[in-house]
């Protein structure tokens, strides 16, 4: 009882997979998308193994172990290979959506009258639904 009262947390999205079929996730029912995010050497492009820290994504160590550089930067991803696994970082990403979606309704009426009918049809006015 009390977890349902002070759950005031944003949903994780678990049961979204990379290879799952769907985009929405079942329990909150957002659409995610899903992205890997690969840290690599600025200086010879060697892939570090990474991790989140204040919502930032770190290195695990502070310089590279080929070339010893600090600087890297981060290689967006839609799909990876099998290879990258160990170095990929899963990101799942909400699809902001407007809530007011707009759509349109227009129908057309035709008269049952035989010279009516070969005339330019009538259009009803537009409504915003």
């Amino acid at each position: 009882m009390f977890k349902f009262l002070f759950n005031n947390t944003k949903c994780n999205h678990n049961k979204i997979y990379p290879f799952s079929d769907g985009t929405f996730c079942p329990d909150c029912g957002q659409e995610i998308i899903i992205s890997w995010r690969i840290l690599r050497c600025e200086c010879c492009s060697t892939k570090r193994k990474a991790h989140f820290f204040m919502h930032k994504l770190v290195p695990e160590e502070k310089f590279c172990k080929k070339c010893g550089s600090r600087e890297y930067y981060i290689d967006i991803r839609e799909k990876i290979e099998f290879f990258d696994y160990e170095y990929a970082i899963i990101l799942k990403e909400e699809v902001k959506t407007d809530s007011i979606l707009k759509k349109t309704l227009q129908i057309w009426i035709e008269e049952e009258n035989m010279r009516e009918i070969f005339r330019k049809p009538k259009l009803l006015p537009v409504f915003n639904v």
